[in-house]
């Protein structure tokens, strides 16, 4: 289905929804700090981190870049860190059997994908038009390098894997494909880059471990085309439209899935690709797997390198 619903959202609206992904990441380091708080005999060492985390998710709503930057980002890295070891010599073992330094590599992957985040916001304020270069190895190695982030924050919950051959019952199996121009390169605005990350963790979100998701990006007849496939729990057909809604989730999975987003990914796909003067495409069977397609024209001056 082709999806042709007009949204009805407000600029208070569009800032969030330029800045989820973000807000996402920070939610995420705050709730594992919680984690931490629950579980341990010395609640009061993670209080004022989990005190600044809330700080940062503040500002990144309000887009306040004189909290909200790569310097407080590396600050806290480096208390978050002291705070973690100084934890460890105190209490290895959490009171859930979880060793504290487990939290380690998780906090370190989900900083390192946070820079990321915050330089790349830092090229889109500085020219929110324009539209980058970027090489198809590199583009999939990143991806690669998120797919693992995503696994080491699961804690042994799950692995993701690229080859069929080695998944097991609990594994993703991720097919991921890109292909450039002539000279294997592609071309997005940032914020589409930031769409293409939120469908991927989705799709992830929403297949039960064991299943599979399939990734496709190519530069094509003067598009930028995006495919993601997954075996997921699906979309009820008459809410196919209503899940681009700001804030709605299928009726399928809101008691299902636990999430700490708004529900604003599919949203967020569908106002850039309406604002890229692109088109969108959802077909998806409850209990069966969800299918999102997007196609975007290349602006004038890329035409001749495509």
């Amino acid at each position: 289905m082709e999806i042709t619903k007009e949204l009805d959202i407000t600029q208070e609206d569009v800032d969030q929804i330029e800045m989820h992904s973000v807000i996402n990441l920070v939610t995420v380091i705050a709730s594992q700090l919680q984690l931490i708080q629950l579980t341990t005999d010395y609640p009061e060492k993670p209080e004022p981190l989990i005190e600044r985390v809330n700080g940062l998710a503040v500002a990144a709503r309000a887009q306040n870049r004189s909290v909200f930057n790569s310097a407080t980002l590396k600050e806290l890295r480096k208390d978050l860190l002291l705070a973690l070891n100084d934890l460890i010599d105190e209490q290895p073992v959490l009171n859930d059997g979880h060793a504290t330094a487990e939290y380690i590599p998780v906090f370190q992957e989900i900083l390192d994908i946070a820079a990321i985040r915050i330089d790349e916001l830092n090229r889109r304020w500085r020219n929110p038009s324009a539209w980058e270069t970027i090489s198809a190895d590199s583009f999939l190695m990143e991806f690669e390098g998120f797919f693992h982030a995503l696994e080491v924050n699961s804690k042994g919950r799950y692995r993701i894997i690229y080859n069929i051959a080695e998944q097991e019952e609990r594994d993703y199996l991720v097919n991921f494909n890109v292909k450039g121009d002539k000279a294997n390169r592609i071309y997005m605005p940032l914020i589409l880059k930031d769409v293409t990350r939120d469908l991927i963790a989705n799709a992830r979100k929403y297949t039960p471990p064991g299943g599979q998701i399939n990734i496709g990006v190519s530069m094509m007849e003067n598009h930028f085309r995006f495919v993601v496939e997954d075996t997921g729990y699906g979309i009820p057909e008459d809410e196919i439209e209503k899940v681009v809604g700001f804030g709605y989730r299928g009726t399928n999975i809101r008691e299902k899935i636990r999430t700490m987003g708004g529900g604003f990914g599919l949203t967020k796909a569908w106002f850039v690709t309406k604002k890229l003067n692109g088109r969108m495409w959802i077909e998806s069977e409850v209990d069966k797997g969800t299918k999102i397609t997007i196609h975007i024209p290349l602006p004038g001056h890329l035409i001749s390198k495509s």
